[in-house]
């Protein structure tokens, strides 16, 4: 594997500002020559370090007897800088261990672009009486308002088309989660139909990516030098981490394909999605996802398939200039602090093949919860409550 390092020599140098970088790679013979679609995804590791600090001067001088002046320089430390640069992976939570729940979440994503699914004809068909009985009162409360209107009931449309204080729930619910769904499967359904006569694709890509970053200002108070007085370091930790991945498909048996798109190859997805509240949960864990993905392959044969992580990690810290006087003259003695600065910086990149395996994925955890969740937990809970009111007073 050929590499180059234009860094190490400069590691334990000491100079005010320093750069370098470290490669790894994989090379193909004859690359070039390779047809487009057979061309392998080569490995490569890429590694870029910066930094840029000022020197920290230390001075001790005695009024009463100056020939005991003492000072100290403290040296350039390249390798510190990058160690404290690196150090933000941890102090922002961008870690090892995030890196490997984004690649899971990242490759998930992926599967269910390739799923496309269109619409779930088995959960359809166990939730066609509901989807009349939506209809169907939809319908009559739009009479009713109708009637009401002729004869200037204003109360009366409010209560038929449930916007009065106390029914708006209803309505929010019946939207987000009854005709919305019912817009998307007629959609869904649309798009398959057409897909019948506009044939998928037979070779295709998909793309996911994933990305987060994250700040950690810090900051730390010690003696100053000469002990009489207190200083306070400032200093920022920052982390930016983005995962990628892309998948190379061909469409080897279009009938299979097209079966799980319509939701007849996976039991379990059916299962889930008629499970009550099945879709809070996913809120928070998507299961309904990764149930997606297990069947995501049906029909369709992995080309190749690769990952790409960046990492961007920076550190910068600040030690402010402190003058401190002991004693009475003639016997005072200074002692000055220049203070010094320091950033640095540190980026990552890495890329590499993978074969796409359903069953070494899990259901990522994701924090998603904005406002339009808010609201219809608020309406879930309010319907509840009235529920079990209503109950009780039975």
């Amino acid at each position: 594997m050929p590499s180059s390092d234009t860094w190490q020599s400069q590691l334990t140098l000491s100079r005010e500002s320093s750069e370098g970088r470290t490669r790894s790679w994989v090379n193909t013979p004859h690359f070039g020559a390779i047809a487009k679609a057979d061309k392998p995804v080569n490995s490569y590791g890429d590694r870029q370090y910066r930094v840029k600090q000022t020197r920290q001067l230390m001075t001790r001088t005695s009024a009463g007897n100056p020939t005991l002046t003492t000072w100290n320089a403290v040296p350039y430390r390249n390798d510190e800088a990058i160690t404290y640069a690196q150090t933000s992976r941890i102090a922002t939570g961008l870690d090892d261990a995030m890196k490997a729940r984004m690649l899971n979440s990242v490759k998930l994503k992926a599967l269910v672009k390739i799923a496309d699914a269109k619409v779930n004809v088995a959960v359809a068909y166990a939730e066609a009486s509901k989807t009349s009985d939506l209809i169907l009162d939809a319908a009559r409360r739009i009479h009713g308002a109708y009637r009401s209107f002729r004869r200037g009931d204003l109360r009366g449309i409010a209560q038929n088309l449930n916007i009065t204080p106390k029914r708006l729930h209803k309505s929010w619910l019946e939207y987000k989660y009854g005709w919305m769904p019912l817009l998307m499967d007629v959609k869904g359904a649309a798009e398959f139909f057409a897909q019948q006569h506009v044939i998928r694709p037979p070779v295709f890509q998909v793309s996911a990516s994933e990305e987060a970053t994250k700040a950690y200002p810090w900051t730390y108070t010690d003696e100053a030098y000469g002990g009489t007085a207190l200083k306070t370091q400032t200093g920022l930790y920052s982390s930016h981490l983005k995962v990628r991945v892309k998948i190379w498909c061909e469409l080897s048996s279009p009938h299979l394909s097209e079966l799980q798109q319509i939701g007849l190859t996976n039991p379990a997805l059916v299962a889930w999605e008629l499970v009550p509240f099945s879709f809070v949960f996913d809120w928070f864990v998507q299961v309904g996802d990764w149930l997606t993905g297990m069947t995501a392959l049906h029909g369709v044969t992995v080309k190749r398939a690769m990952y790409s992580i960046v990492e961007d990690q920076a550190g910068v810290r600040v030690s402010p200039e402190t003058f401190n006087i002991t004693g009475t003259y003639p016997n005072t003695v200074t002692f000055t602090d220049s203070g010094y600065t320091l950033v640095a910086s540190y980026r990552g990149y890495d890329r590499a093949a993978f074969s796409p395996d359903p069953l070494d994925l899990y259901p990522p955890v994701t924090n998603s919860f904005n406002f339009p969740k808010l609201v219809t937990s608020l309406a879930l809970i309010q319907g509840l409550y009235r529920g079990k009111a209503r109950n009780a007073r039975v």
